[in-house]
């Protein structure tokens, strides 16, 4: 069976009137690079080109969101906290 991993991530949210978050659409990829060929009229031209392959879309609801949170949190202890840390910082 072929490996599957994702190092590339996309996220959708959907809100309703007041705002508050209803659903989350978290979108895993493969993003990698490959070589390409094209025809000129000078002949042959290859290139690298980035590609992004979608692997799966995983939608929460907002307890699901809260769930995986707390899991994320339960798992890595002191490191999620200072993983927030850091992303807070990068805003």
């Amino acid at each position: 069976m072929k490996p599957y991993f994702s190092n590339a991530f996309g996220i959708a949210r959907n809100a309703n009137q007041n705002g508050r978050t209803v659903e989350l659409q978290l979108d895993f990829m493969m993003q990698y690079m490959d070589g390409e060929t094209k025809m000129t009229k000078d002949g042959p031209v290859s290139a690298s080109v980035r590609k992004r392959e979608p692997m799966t879309s995983v939608l929460l609801t907002r307890e699901g969101v809260v769930a995986l949170i707390g899991l994320l949190h339960k798992t890595l202890g002191d490191e999620f906290d200072e993983i927030v840390d850091w992303c807070e910082r990068q805003e």
